[in-house]
């Protein structure tokens, strides 16, 4: 089997999904990686490759541009930066291998929304404006996509941003490519332990100002958990 690495010195997707969980070290290196912005495009690609698609024909160039868009960080995210966008993506096709997700549109979209579901993310949350952020987020990414996708695509993706507010539990989730992104976005603060848990709430505590310490933050976090939940049994396996 041909091994499509995303990186030189890292193992591909294939490797770590058929030895998980234990080759949860390797995916946590790279994830964990901050030396340098990554390159979404090839890491895109490498994912999807990886799950048996070799031909993204239209969307080459809608990947290139919005890998592009993704590289900046114009509010100078702590957390919400480059690298939570390489790590939701990454968890999210290793999700998309190890629960079987079947179809290659599906396949696409859930590279893209990984990618984008927070793009342009302004750092601290508007007060009083509940999936403001998530909203402009979409927002940003139908300017790219909308002429590529059906109106039935588009609603399934604007419902897929929403729901990624967290403070909110998400009604009605029955889409499978939905319930793996709702997941890699969890689990990317989630899955790697508390101490690395507690990196991440660092950096998020430095990006809202939040003003006590970061590990209230995180208790917080893992208490509003309690009442959303992980959906997929290889997400609750991999904690």
């Amino acid at each position: 089997m041909r091994q499509y690495i995303f990186e030189k010195h890292y193992p591909s997707l294939s490797y770590i999904a058929n030895n998980w969980p234990r080759s949860k070290h390797l995916l946590k290196k790279f994830v964990l990686s901050n030396q340098k912005k990554p390159d979404f495009y090839e890491i895109c690609t490498k994912c999807l490759n990886d799950l048996n698609i070799f031909k993204i024909r239209d969307y080459r160039s809608i990947l290139k541009k919005l890998s592009k868009l993704c590289s900046y960080n114009f509010t100078y995210n702590s957390y919400h930066d480059q690298h939570h966008f390489k790590s939701v993506i990454l968890i999210a096709c290793l999700l998309a291998k190890l629960s079987k997700l079947k179809f290659n549109d599906d396949k696409i979209l859930l590279v893209i929304i990984a990618l984008t579901h927070d793009l342009n993310h302004q750092g601290r949350r508007v007060i009083g404006k509940p999936y403001y952020q998530e909203e402009k987020s979409f927002k940003d990414l139908s300017y790219v996509i909308f002429k590529k996708i059906t109106h039935k695509k588009y609603y399934r993706i604007k419902k897929i941003f929403r729901s990624t507010f967290f403070p909110v539990k998400p009604s009605h989730v029955n889409d499978h490519l939905e319930k793996i992104i709702l997941d890699a976005d969890v689990l990317a603060s989630l899955m790697f332990g508390m101490k690395t848990g507690m990196k991440f709430a660092s950096r998020l505590k430095h990006e809202i100002r939040f003003d006590n310490k970061a590990d209230i933050l995180f208790r917080g976090f893992l208490k509003l958990l309690d009442s959303k939940s992980l959906y997929l049994d290889s997400s609750k396996k991999s904690c």
